[in-house]
């Protein structure tokens, strides 16, 4: 007779659980919707930038604790999602004509979270093996190439390559035997 109340709080405590990683994926769905929903309504450019950061934050987030539990290939269809927000953010920012100079809000706002993501994108391609890499090496590209054109934008293509110049000599006093 004992063991049925250890079995009935074992349940419960099993259940509980299994509800609360339900509940997880569930709060996560209703974020990423509420997103959209805002995105929707947002008018100003750099509100629509913010919210699309926000977005693919939660695609990544989402992809990270798919990678977590061994789920690539659910993993990889939140990089898609991030790819594409990445790719429609930086459309909306070129598309506005902007002088990213004079005017940077938006620009440095995606730079920076470019920055941030694409740590932690690397950590995230550890975790798969050589021959599954393909759609983490696209989201990585999307994001590198999104980066690279808001420096451009925000400090002039004239300055850019100077700091890839001043990177690919780096990399050769690297490479050099001292």
């Amino acid at each position: 007779m004992q063991s049925f109340p250890r079995h009935a709080v074992l349940l419960v405590a099993v259940g509980s659980l299994f509800a609360a990683g339900y509940h997880g994926q569930d709060r996560s769905l209703d974020e990423y919707q509420k997103q959209q929903d805002k995105l929707s309504r947002e008018t100003s450019l750099v509100g629509k930038v913010k919210v699309l950061i926000k977005i693919s934050e939660l695609d990544l987030n989402e992809a990270s604790q798919r990678v977590k539990k061994g789920e690539l290939l659910e993993a990889d269809r939140f990089l898609k999602r991030y790819a594409e927000s990445i790719t429609q953010t930086s459309k909306i920012l070129k598309d506005s004509n902007r002088n990213a100079q004079k005017n940077p809000s938006g620009f440095k706002d995606f730079e920076m979270g470019l920055r941030k993501q694409l740590r932690k994108l690397a950590d995230l391609k550890l975790s798969y093996s050589f021959d599954q890499q393909e759609t983490i090496n696209q989201a990585i590209t999307t994001a590198e190439s999104a980066k690279e054109q808001m420096f451009q934008a925000i400090f002039g293509p004239e300055n850019a390559s100077r700091r890839k110049d001043r990177n690919d000599q780096t990399e050769k006093g690297k490479q050099e035997p001292h």
